[in-house]
């Protein structure tokens, strides 16, 4: 009886503490980057270069890219940059900074496509810069 009593507080405990239970956000934190390659990938690479830009008016800086998120999938890995909040919502709108980056994907491309995670799920996917979210195919 002791057993299913402390069973029980463990699990009210891990309920009721944030970030401890429920489904795990695959969102990354922070606003969205849009990436482009920044050199041609093969089939063997594991690991890419990529330019990162901000997606909202920023007064021409990108800033700080977060830690990318790679989600390999069955028939594509998908890559997205995030950008460090820089505070602020009324940037000029002439195009923000490309920042370098090298990414890891965990391992070879193989036949799948490669695709920015920020043309499926952020406000990028109705942009221009993501009329294809695929930026490279084998």
């Amino acid at each position: 009886m002791k057993t299913i009593g402390v069973l029980l507080a463990v699990i009210l405990l891990t309920v009721s503490v944030p970030g401890c239970a429920g489904t795990v956000d695959s969102r990354p934190s922070g606003e969205p980057g849009v990436w482009q390659l920044q050199s041609e990938p093969s089939r063997d690479s594991t690991s890419i270069d990529i330019v990162v830009s901000r997606l909202e008016c920023a007064s021409g800086v990108t800033g700080e890219v977060l830690n990318p998120l790679v989600r390999s999938e069955r028939d594509r890995v998908v890559v997205t940059t995030p950008v460090a909040d820089n505070g602020t919502d009324d940037g000029e709108c002439q195009g923000n900074n490309g920042v370098a980056l090298n990414v890891s994907l965990g391992e070879s491309l193989g036949e799948r496509i490669l695709v920015d995670g920020a043309c499926l799920d952020t406000d990028a996917r109705t942009t221009t810069l993501c009329d294809d979210p695929v930026r490279w195919r084998p």
